[in-house]
């Protein structure tokens, strides 16, 4: 009989009710090893597709949350740091003139959307309140453990 390695098992994701900012106590924002700074997608890469497909809507449906009961303080989003740090942590020093674009643009799109989704979510009934953070969070940390291999790319 064979006996596979199992990778060791993510830990949960939880809110971080004692940090100051709100937008810092949300459960995907926080330390990573390798950065001084706070990542704004600090959530393992575990899960497999479906899971990480789980844990992506979970974690959007908690941020349109944060949005509609925080607002964007000084107009300002984390939209496009989630989507930076999501796509992975680049020294602005060592872009290329091409990335260095791209990051740009990525900042000016998602910037654009969170001011949109602010308003939406504040002015639009569409059942976001339904769901409690807690269920929100435990269907995440669900899709974190989910051992699905393979398929990627399905929706």
């Amino acid at each position: 009989m064979s006996v596979q390695a199992q990778a060791p098992a993510a830990a949960p994701l939880h809110f971080n009710n004692r940090r100051d900012l709100p937008l810092h106590r949300l459960p995907f924002i926080g330390p990573v090893r390798g950065r001084t700074q706070f990542s704004f997608w600090a959530v393992p890469r575990t899960g497999g597709y479906a899971g990480g497909n789980e844990v992506g809507r979970g974690l959007a449906r908690i941020y349109l949350k944060h949005l509609k009961q925080h607002g964007r303080p000084q107009g300002l989003g984390a939209l496009q740091w989630i989507v930076l740090d999501m796509i992975g942590p680049a020294a602005a020093s060592a872009l290329t003139p091409e990335q260095s674009a791209l990051r740009g643009q990525v900042v000016g799109f998602f910037s654009e959307l969170d001011a949109w989704l602010e308003v939406a979510v504040c002015d639009l009934e569409g059942g976001l309140d339904a769901q409690s953070d807690k269920a929100l969070l435990a269907l995440v940390n669900a899709g974190l453990r989910s051992e699905e291999c393979g398929e990627e790319g399905k929706s």
